[in-house]
This record gives C-alpha cells, sequence and structure tokens, in this order.
C-alpha cells in the first residue's frame, strides 16, 4: 500500500478496509502514521482469530477452501466446468458449502465471467490463512512507527457477526486509543454488502467530521 502511495505521490490517506483489508489499514496505521489521515475498520479486531474458537472466522475458512475446490475441479476435471463455465455454474457448485444464496452472491462478485478466472489469488488465500487470522506487527515500518495510532479510528461492527468481541475491546484501546464503535444491527460479518446505505452513511458522516 505504501509503495502504491508513494508510486502515485500520494502523501496521505484515509484508509477504509474489511475484514482482512482491515487488518492490512490497522497495520499500515501503526506502521506509518504518519501517513494516515483517518482509519475506517470495518467488521475485525487488531486480534488473532482461530477456527476453534471463533466460529465466524471458521466459516470464512470454510469459505475459501469451498472456493479453492470448486477452482481445483475446475482446473482439474475440465468437464465438471468448462472453460465458458458460468457464474449460475459456479453458484450451483457452491451451494453445498454455502447454502446462503446472499453469501454466494457476495462470494461470486470475485470471480470474473468475461476472464473467466477469480479475481482473488484463491490458493494463495488458503495457503496463507495461518498468516491472515494473525496479527503480529513487526516494528519495521517508518520511523515515527509505534504501539499506537493516536488518529480518529472508527469501527463499524456487524451486529449479527462475532469479529468485533466485548473481549477484544482492550486490544483495540490498546492500539487505537482515539476509535469510536457503532454497530449496524442485523447486518454481519459483510457489512457493507449486507447494509451498503448504513455503511455509506456512516462513512460519509465520518469523511465530515
Amino acid at each position: 500500500v505504501v509503495d502504491f502511495m508513494d508510486g502515485q505521490g500520494i502523501d496521505k490517506i484515509i484508509l477504509v478496509g474489511h475484514s482482512m483489508g482491515g487488518k492490512v489499514a490497522q497495520a499500515l496505521a501503526l506502521l506509518y502514521p504518519e501517513r494516515v489521515e483517518g482509519l475506517v475498520v470495518l467488521d475485525i479486531a487488531p486480534v488473532t482469530y482461530c477456527r476453534e474458537h471463533d466460529p465466524h472466522w471458521k466459516a470464512v475458512e470454510d469459505i475459501l477452501h469451498a472456493i479453492h475446490q470448486v477452482v481445483e475441479e475446475t482446473t482439474v476435471t475440465a468437464t465438471k466446468h468448462p472453460p465458458d463455465a458460468t457464474k449460475e455454474q459456479l453458484d450451483k457448485a457452491l451451494r453445498k458449502s454455502i447454502p446462503d444464496p446472499a453469501l454466494r452472491a457476495f462470494v461470486l462478485t470475485n470471480y470474473d465471467q468475461r476472464s473467466q478466472e477469480w479475481k482473488i489469488p484463491v490458493g494463495t488465500l488458503v495457503r496463507e490463512l495461518e498468516q491472515i487470522a494473525g496479527f503480529d506487527v513487526p516494528p519495521n515500518g517508518s520511523a515515527s512507527s509505534s504501539s499506537q495510532y493516536e488518529g480518529d479510528v472508527f469501527i463499524i461492527h456487524g451486529g449479527q457477526s462475532r469479529f468485533v468481541r466485548h473481549s477484544y475491546m482492550d486490544a483495540i484501546s490498546s492500539y487505537f486509543p482515539n476509535h469510536m464503535l457503532t454497530t449496524i444491527r442485523g447486518a454481519g460479518h459483510w457489512v457493507h454488502a449486507e447494509a451498503p446505505d448504513d455503511v455509506t452513511a456512516l462513512l460519509k458522516r465520518y469523511l465530515d467530521r
């Protein structure tokens, strides 16, 4: 992200990140605080998750494994998903592993029908799940990196999600002392997809502060 900013001649930014992107945004704010004007985090905490104790993280892992299985089947057995496989065919293949049709539709936004390719590196994500679940920010950022980001942090939590729990608040406060937390009731982890109007309104409110 910092390399991209440098390449584009961008000095400071307001970061908005969801899930893994939220962890990246939080890490960047801690490592390069002088480059971050503000931070909005969607339904993720600066903690390490594990499938044994976090059913919602287990669900994310299971979704990635399901996508990976479909990718492998597509590669190995062309008869199951021919080169012109449609999203409808992939939706059917994912139905058993991901029974929620709205969640499948959201997952399939990562598939490019025109190029017949996934927009995300599914294999890499599956291999690096342990790293993705963690939050180990090494002290190797800029000279001003620290264990705290003093800027304004806005955390938007899905009320039906367990990725931001009460037990995580100490960790959140230790990293981000100037944070504000709000909850969108009825939304789950994919809060921006389930409640886009609410998220947009909250983002506007943060940007206009």
